[in-house]
């Protein structure tokens, strides 16, 4: 389900609009700031980054827009329950935050994102 790919980023980027690209781009390098140890693979058949095997964060382009997936729904819920007014689209089940070019998510909210769903996975380590 979860495998170490180092080209899965960059070959599902091939085919995104360049406005979500740099989106999506400008996320991941946000993400191997805080987490430098992480690796690029799949989740899910999702490209995006691992830690200590599993699903870190994949983020998506959609017709829509994009969708922000940290594998749990229990760390979206948490940074909305901790940030109410911040108007979160969530998926509930899954956990996907949805957001558009013209109304990203905030780059703290999404390091905040990234910190929650590592503690989670350090925490079942």
């Amino acid at each position: 389900m979860t495998r170490s790919d180092p080209q899965a980023i960059e070959r599902y980027l091939e085919d995104v609009e360049p406005a979500k690209r740099s989106l999506i781009e400008h996320y991941y390098a946000r993400l191997v700031a805080q987490v430098p140890e992480t690796q690029i693979g799949t989740s899910y058949a999702m490209a995006g980054h691992l830690h200590r095997g599993k699903g870190l964060m994949s983020v998506m382009a959609t017709r829509a827009g994009l969708s922000i997936v940290p594998f749990s729904g229990q760390v979206s819920r948490a940074l909305r329950d901790a940030h109410p007014d911040a108007g979160l689209d969530l998926s509930e089940k899954a956990g996907t935050v949805r957001i558009t070019v013209d109304a990203p998510l905030s780059d703290e909210l999404f390091d905040e994102l990234v910190r929650l769903r590592v503690a989670e996975i350090e925490a079942k380590a």
